[in-house]
């Protein structure tokens, strides 16, 4: 598919999730659902984030059924299809069924841990098993293909963890979005693979109209179906470029928030220590006082130099 269609089917599911979105904060507004803030969270964000509209990622669906409907120049196969989509619709249908939970209990609380967790290990068990299948997987390009079991688990650990993180690091207004778009157009660089380019720039137009409510002060959230969806797109490109070790470059700063929380909670059950104020590590930097729009920014950067660095070196084949 050609660049400038790319470019037109961009700009209009961009126009398209920008009028959508509107429609869903009034409609949010309206009924008066909005986010219910952890109560263990920062206390600023009981007084100043309660009552704004979420599940902004709903929107996230809708314009990528509308783009895989209309889209006729797309030649991708059906497998092809499924190692691309199945992660972003399956993990946000995990993600609305806890979005729809909490909204309906007015709670912060939805799935359980085990409940959500198992909700992702039935999305991502069987995609697994098909691409490890289908693709080749190599760590150094120059290597024998890895075998199917290593493969799958892998694609396993990989595909659940980057649901969480990304999850975890949807905690400030806009984090995650932008997050998301540096990692999208990285990979829209890298990968030069053609069923790759449409679900980029598809996740491209969702999450940047997006973005135009949600950078701060936000005016929607975009829920656990949207970083769900987000994750799902991010790990099925990955795979389709047959090179794992391209998901810690592309997830970078995900990583860095979900292994804090990791470290905090391993450093307090084991030595009743905490090493950050509060984790994810967003929030240790809001305790010490950091205005949140500084900490977005500045986060983006990392993740920006993060992807650069290790970027270069999946290039030169040191990871």
């Amino acid at each position: 598919m050609s660049y400038k269609y790319l470019m037109l089917y961009f700009c209009l599911l961009m126009i398209l999730g920008i009028v959508l979105q509107k429609l869903w904060i009034e409609l949010f507004s309206r009924f008066k659902w909005g986010e219910t803030p952890k109560s263990y969270g920062p206390k600023r964000h009981v007084v100043l984030k309660a009552g704004i509209p979420t599940m902004g990622g709903v929107i996230f669906i809708v314009l990528s059924l509308i783009a895989l409907t209309f889209v006729s120049n797309d030649k991708s196969s059906i497998i092809e299809k499924l190692i691309l989509w199945w992660l972003p619709f399956g993990g946000a249908a995990v993600g609305l069924t806890d979005d729809v939970i909490k909204i309906a209990r007015r709670s912060s609380e939805g799935l359980t841990s085990r409940q959500k967790l198992l909700g992702q290990f039935m999305v991502v068990l069987p995609w697994a098993w098909i691409t490890a299948r289908e693709v080749p997987f190599y760590l150094i390009s120059d290597s024998s293909s890895l075998h199917f079991i290593l493969t799958f688990v892998l694609l396993c650990f990989f595909a659940v963890g980057l649901y969480n993180a990304l999850n975890i690091t949807d905690g400030l207004d806009g984090l995650a979005a932008g997050a998301s778009v540096i990692s999208l157009v990285a990979l829209l660089f890298v990968l030069e693979i053609e069923p790759c380019r449409l679900s980029l720039v598809v996740g491209l137009a969702c999450v940047l109209s997006f973005l135009w409510y949600n950078s701060y002060p936000a005016r929607v959230f975009m829920g656990d179906v949207g970083a769900h969806f987000i994750a799902g797109l991010l790990m099925g490109n990955v795979a389709m470029s047959g090179d794992l070790l391209l998901i810690f470059p592309i997830s970078f700063i995900f990583g860095i928030e979900i292994v804090s929380v990791i470290l905090q909670v391993i450093s307090f059950k084991c030595f009743r220590k905490r090493i950050f104020k509060m984790s994810p590590l967003h929030h240790h930097f809001e305790l010490c006082g950091w205005p949140e729009e500084h900490i977005v920014v500045r986060f983006w950067l990392i993740h920006l130099m993060g992807i650069s660095l290790l970027g270069a070196l999946w290039t030169w084949q040191v990871i």
